[in-house]
């Protein structure tokens, strides 16, 4: 893959997927029907940023409802969730570690590209509190 957000754009569109698949499926199988159906590129970042998402999905979709203010996961539109759902992963769990402050501009300008108006602001408010939350690192 040419750039991260490349890579980024890349995984929203397979967090986005996985929302529409069932328990049963693998992440494995999911990735790779995806790059034979849309041609994604291999990618190490791709791979090990998504396949990481789906083992933790539960966590960071509870890390994300506790920062959300009221808001259940369930209840965030699926392409807000999904940039919320990479850049925690980014934040908390990627190696190597990014620094926040970019972590953070990704997500908010991936949420202006590709979210509804009202987006970018929210997805920002989130991953602000989480970085200040979890000692994250400028």
């Amino acid at each position: 893959m040419q750039s991260r957000r490349l890579a980024r754009e890349a995984i929203i569109g397979l967090i986005y997927e996985l929302s529409f698949h069932d328990a049963t499926e693998k992440p494995e199988d999911i990735l790779a029907d995806a790059r034979a159906a849309r041609g994604i590129p291999e990618d190490e970042y791709v791979d090990a940023c998504f396949l990481g998402i789906a083992d933790r999905l539960p966590e960071l979709d509870e890390m994300i409802e506790k920062y959300s203010s009221g808001w259940r996961v369930d209840r965030i539109s699926l392409v807000p969730r999904a940039i919320l759902r990479l850049a925690v992963y980014e934040l908390l769990f990627a190696e190597p570690r990014l620094p926040y402050s970019i972590a953070i501009n990704e997500a908010v300008e991936l949420a202006k590209a590709y979210a509804e108006d009202g987006a970018a602001p929210f997805v920002n408010g989130i991953l602000n509190t989480v970085a200040k939350e979890n000692g994250c690192e400028a």
